[in-house]
This record gives structure tokens, sequence and C-alpha cells, in this order.
């Protein structure tokens, strides 16, 4: 398999040094801003193609590593190059394989490859994506799957009506989580800390909460006044915030609660939820 990288952003210079590494060919990239093509090229020791025909030829497998709202578009100009056999690919989480419309006429293949993992940098994520999960969709995927396992990372296929619904995971566990912590934030400053005083505060916090969700699962790790049954200390927080946010915090306690009674099936929390509701 030779694999041609189209774009030499963040996730396609890091992918692209990851598959040269454990041994996949890559024969290098295109770029409609060469110096990016010539930087990703030297990164992962391969080749910077001058045109897109060159590493369609050179190519097999290709990956389109573009912002989401050029794929459709570098596709429409691939599409009528000799793609026969080849399988075309992108990153993105929340693109189904089917932006590439008209494959199976033009006899190629399409897959989603995407790593569950915010690659924010060209040149020292790579190694990281060596930890990550990577999801597949499409009639490609099989193909995919071989590039993945020679990698060593683990990987799933989903179908593609599930694919709105699987980005939308990953972003409650990341872009959410940036919220809750940015909320955190301003309510510690409204105590009295700067800004760098309340992510010291609260970076062990949030650590060690997340490594206690990985390692155990949320309902495992699950503390504080929703876990505990608590209504006088989450009445004392309702006391603190505006209307808005009191419904935001009841609307997520109320969730604390669903998993609270997973771990204590006994306990009667009828009047904590009824109160949560009241003000959701």
């Amino acid at each position: 398999m030779k694999i041609g990288f189209i774009g030499a952003g963040n996730v396609g210079t890091s992918l692209g040094k990851l598959f040269a590494q454990r041994g996949v060919s890559v024969t290098g990239y295109f770029s409609r801003t060469r110096r990016h093509a010539e930087e990703a090229a030297e990164f992962t020791r391969t080749h910077c193609f001058d045109t897109l025909e060159e590493i369609v030829q050179a190519s097999d497998t290709l990956f389109v590593t573009t912002s989401d709202g050029v794929v459709a578009r570098m596709w429409n100009d691939m599409k009528t190059l000799p793609i026969k056999s080849k399988c075309i690919c992108h990153c993105s989480g929340a693109l189904p394989s089917s932006v590439f419309e008209g494959a199976a006429q033009c006899g190629a293949q399409t897959c989603s490859v995407h790593p569950m993992m915010a690659v924010s940098d060209r040149f020292s994520v790579w190694e990281k994506l060596n930890g990550a999960f990577f999801t597949l969709e499409g009639d490609g995927a099989p193909r995919m799957q071989e590039v993945l396992d020679t990698c060593g990372v683990q990987h799933a296929t989903i179908q593609a009506a599930d694919k709105a619904r699987y980005h939308l995971a990953s972003c409650v566990v990341s872009n959410l989580v940036v919220g809750l912590a940015d909320w955190g934030t301003q309510l510690l400053e409204q105590c009295g800390f700067t800004q760098e005083q309340a992510l010291t505060a609260l970076t062990p916090l949030m650590r060690g909460n997340m490594q206690a969700i990985c390692d155990k699962g949320a309902q495992n790790a699950l503390t504080g006044p929703a876990e505990r049954g608590d209504m006088g200390t989450i009445q004392s927080h309702m006391a603190c915030l505006t209307r808005e946010e009191q419904a935001l915090y009841a609307r997520l306690t109320r969730r604390l609660c669903d998993i609270a009674h997973k771990k204590h099936p006994d306990r009667d929390d009828t009047a904590l939820t009824k109160y949560l509701e009241g003000l959701s």
C-alpha cells in the first residue's frame, strides 16, 4: 500500500509520520500551500508533489486531510483523475465517507478514518496517535484496518448513520468539558481568585476526576452532593447562580442523580429529583 496525503496540516502531517514510523509506505504530500507540503515531506522523509495529478498517480490510497469544508471541493478535482481501485479517505469526525459522492462509479473505495484525539500540533503529537482510538466508516474500512493493525492502534467500525452521534459523543467529553472548566474558573474568580490561581487550584481536581473516569468508569468515579443525595448542598449552590445557570446546573445534576441511583438503588431521591426538575 502506498499512501499519499492531500493537505499537510496537523492531522495529515502527524498521521503520515505515524504511518512512516510503523513501516507503512507513505508517498508524500500535496498542498495548495507548497511550503506546508515541503515541511511535512521533510518531517516524514517522503516526497513533496507539485500537482494533484502526480500524487494521485503515485499513490493507491489517498487521505484528504484538509479542513472539513474543503474536502468535498478537493474531491470534485480528484474524481476527474484516474482513481479506479484506489481508496479515498478523510479524517473528519463529523463527515461520513459519502462526502466522496460518486466514488463507486469511479471504481474507488472510500473511508472515514478518525482518530479520537485532539491533534493540536504538526510535529509533536504524532507519537500520541499511537495511543488514540480510531473509528472507521465506509466500504474501504477493511483495507484501512490492515494499516491500523500494522501501526498497532485500536480501532472500531461504525455505520454512516451513526457518524453524527459518534461525533457528538466526542464533543460532549471534550468541547463541552471546556465550557464547564471555564464556568468553574469564573466561579472561583468571583471568590477573588485570579484566573491563574483558579486554574492552578482546579487542575488537580480536573485531572484526578478524569483519571478516575478513565480508570473506573463514570458510575464508580462519581462523587459529590448528587452522589450523596445531599439536597441542602445543592440548594446552597443554586443560591449562587443566575436563573439561566440554575437551569443548566439542574439538568446536569439530574443526570448525575440517574448515575447515583445505579450506585444506590435502595435510596429514595424522589424529593431531590422533583426539586431539580422544577428548575430545569
